[in-house]
């Protein structure tokens, strides 16, 4: 962000965050092969107990790395133009992306349960793939991430003379009471009007519910990075975030343990859908308001993490169906193989995250993957 005097101030609040929101995305993708919702690949033995971490970090993890976007993205401009912007943003996640769906997804594709073309060798999948059946995946990120920032550089230099009158009165909305309520019952009209028709599909042209929400996160980050009210409000709003946090996700994983989702009647699955939104929300908030508090000078790990942190993006998910393929043909894919296989995931990203950093420093010539993680330091 920028000082009073101009210059830069780096926030260690957000790279903690950013390390936070994409390391819990290793633990969630692996809990899903042990709970009840459908995934790549399942263990004979899904728990509902394992379905707890998708309810503990699904519903903020990903709004909050977009609301993270917009922030870095608006203290950019004391920086670079829109048009500087929008040309970084597009080498550092469209290369990763393009990277991601011909190389990263067509793996675990391939080793999943659903796999369009399973009696075909991997030459011949790869193939059809490219054809036929091109998924996203978790990659999906990078490329709706890549569309916001665009139209919000197409939409920017038309507004600019009116985006400070909007940004402040969108903080002096978000006061007392309404630093909940408002934003609790916009999530909530999603959740209840749009999901149920729409869901999230991970198509970039029928995902509705998902473009609607993940791209207001991004503009409610680049109206109020720079709104001081705002930061002040959280910090003192914390306690109360971090309590209707603990209660809302009380109640949502009571809910999620004792009753399975289909024997819920219509006026349960409202109420739990709001509790999410709350939970949503003020997970959010609690998480911005006890970082910013805290994480206030360099942490070498979180720097180092930071730094390395798309190449574990992007690479984490096709490690983790590749180790639960062997273990499911050992018969070895139980709730017990949980902890190893986050353990491996992790250090299989670690050892490509820094054979990556070093050929950047030692041969970078090669420069493919420039865009994915590391800026070339010495070790």
């Amino acid at each position: 962000m920028m000082t009073c005097n101009g210059s830069y101030r780096r926030r260690h609040d957000f790279d903690l965050l950013r390390v936070v929101s994409f390391g819990t995305l290793i633990v969630y993708h692996a809990s899903l092969m042990f709970g009840t919702k459908p995934w790549l690949i399942k263990s004979e033995t899904p728990s509902r107990l394992m379905d707890l971490i998708s309810v503990a970090s699904h519903p903020w993890r990903m709004s909050l790395l977009f609301l993270l976007s917009g922030f870095v993205t608006s203290s950019s401009l004391g920086r670079k133009t829109v048009k500087e912007i929008r040309s970084a943003r597009t080498r550092q996640l469209l290369l990763p992306f393009i990277v991601g769906v011909l190389l990263i997804v067509p793996p675990q594709v391939y080793l999943s349960d659903t796999n369009p073309f399973p009696d075909l060798s991997y030459w011949q999948f790869w193939k059809a793939y490219l054809i036929s059946a091109v998924r996203l995946e978790h990659v999906w990120f990078l490329a709706y991430l890549w569309i916001y920032i665009f139209v919000w550089s197409m939409v920017w230099p038309r507004f600019e003379a009116h985006w400070a009158r909007i940004a402040s009165t969108a903080a002096a909305l978000l006061k007392g009471p309404n630093l909940f309520l408002l934003p609790v019952v916009f999530l909530s009209l999603l959740r209840i009007v749009l999901y149920p028709v729409f869901g999230e599909v991970l198509i970039i042209t029928h995902d509705v519910y998902a473009h609607v929400l993940y791209f207001s996160m991004f503009m409610a980050g680049v109206l109020l990075m720079n709104e001081d009210g705002f930061w002040q409000e959280i910090d003192r709003q914390r306690r109360v975030s971090c309590a209707l946090a603990v209660i809302s996700f009380t109640a949502l994983a009571i809910t999620v343990v004792a009753v399975p989702r289909e024997q819920l009647s219509d006026i349960v699955l409202v109420a739990v859908r709001i509790v999410r939104s709350i939970f949503q929300w003020s997970m959010i908030i609690t998480l911005l308001a006890f970082a910013r508090r805290y994480a206030t000078r360099p942490n070498r790990v979180v720097t180092y993490l930071n730094n390395s942190i798309m190449t574990y993006y992007v690479v984490h998910q096709t490690v983790l169906v590749v180790a639960a393929y062997y273990l499911s043909r050992e018969s070895l894919l139980d709730v017990q193989a949980f902890v190893p296989v986050c353990i491996v995931t992790a250090l299989t990203c670690a050892v490509i995250a820094e054979v990556k950093r070093l050929a950047a420093i030692y041969c970078p010539s090669t420069g493919l993957l420039a865009g994915m993680g590391h800026k070339p330091t010495r070790p």
